[in-house]
C-alpha cells in the first residue's frame, strides 16, 4: 500500500512540474525558461495572447528584401493564409506613400500558392530603411484580424 501512495505522489509531483514549466502565461510570469526560436534566423513577433495567437518572423533575404513568415502560436510551423498582400506602413511620417506592399509568394517546392501561403516579400531591397519602424495595416489569419500591428525591425540578428 505504501508503494502505491508513493507512486501516486510522484505522479502528482511530476504533473505539477510539467504544468508549472510548460508553455503558458503562468510559466512566463514566473520566469520559467520558455523560448520560441525563429525558423529562419530572423526576428519573431508575437500576435495575440501567448500560446493561442500567432507569430510572425521577419528576415531580410540575400537581396535585402523583407520577408515575413506567418507562424503558429509556438513559432514551430508555418501557417498558410489567403491574404494576397500585407501593407507595411513606415511610421517616420504619416505620408501614405510610405506604404510598402509585401506580396504573397508561391513556392512550388512546398505547394504554396498565392492565396494559400505563409510567405510575404517586399518587391525591392529595404536595406536603406533599416532599422525599420512600421506598422502592418491589416493581417488576417483564419478568423482573426490584426490591425495596425507595430513592427520594429533592426535587421537580421548577428550570428
Amino acid at each position: 500500500m505504501i508503494g502505491l501512495k508513493m507512486k501516486l505522489g510522484l505522479f502528482i509531483l511530476a504533473l505539477a512540474i510539467i504544468l508549472h514549466f510548460g508553455c503558458s502565461d503562468h510559466a512566463q510570469e514566473h520566469g520559467a525558461l520558455h523560448i520560441h526560436k525563429p525558423l529562419r534566423g530572423g526576428i519573431l513577433y508575437e500576435l495575440g495572447k501567448h500560446g493561442s495567437g500567432h507569430n510572425l518572423e521577419l528576415v531580410t533575404n540575400e537581396n535585402g528584401q523583407l520577408e515575413l513568415f506567418i507562424l503558429d502560436a509556438h513559432a514551430e510551423n508555418y501557417l498558410r493564409i489567403s491574404q494576397k498582400q500585407i501593407d507595411l506602413q513606415i511610421l517616420e511620417t504619416n505620408d501614405t506613400s510610405n506604404i510598402i506592399p509585401l506580396h504573397a509568394i508561391a513556392d512550388a517546392a512546398t505547394g504554396e500558392t498565392i492565396g494559400n501561403t505563409s510567405l510575404f516579400r517586399s518587391d525591392s531591397s529595404l536595406a536603406d530603411l533599416l532599422p525599420l519602424n512600421g506598422s502592418l495595416k491589416l493581417l488576417t489569419i483564419g478568423s482573426i484580424s490584426y490591425e495596425n500591428t507595430p513592427i520594429q525591425f533592426p535587421g537580421n540578428p548577428k550570428p
